[in-house]
């Protein structure tokens, strides 16, 4: 499961590196990149073959199972004391083309069970 700590804790794109000494490279977007690389490359998920940088994804077993693993942390807006009152770019973690693909994919599946796989706790 794609997590914070696969980059460095609660990162986003645009967090700053400039004052922390243990980063010899401060860009947190090729921070970012090397680690969804090495992700895809060492850890042993079923790749989109038409979008194989994407790391949510949905796997069957057999007609009674599909689970589908969220991407919590690519889509999200800067880290913030999340206290917005209403939904907003800032405070979205899924993105609008995630949220689009888990409910088409939700619709579309058969299996008797879905299973929701989070890297997050969260509370519906």
């Amino acid at each position: 499961q794609w997590d914070d700590h696969e980059v460095r804790d609660n990162w986003y794109d645009a967090r700053p590196l400039e004052r922390d000494t243990r980063y010899t490279e401060k860009r947190m977007a090729l921070l970012a990149a090397r680690a969804r690389r090495a992700f895809l490359d060492y850890l042993p998920i079923a790749i989109d073959g038409d979008e194989p940088e994407r790391i949510y994804r949905s796997r069957r077993y057999g007609k009674g199972l599909e689970i589908f693993a969220w991407d919590m942390r690519s889509y999200r807006g800067a880290n913030s004391p999340n206290r917005q009152a209403t939904l907003t770019a800032e405070s979205m973690i899924l993105g609008a083309e995630q949220m689009a693909w888990l409910k088409r994919s939700l619709r579309a599946s058969t299996a008797t069970w879905k299973v929701i796989a989070s890297d997050m706790p969260i509370g519906l």
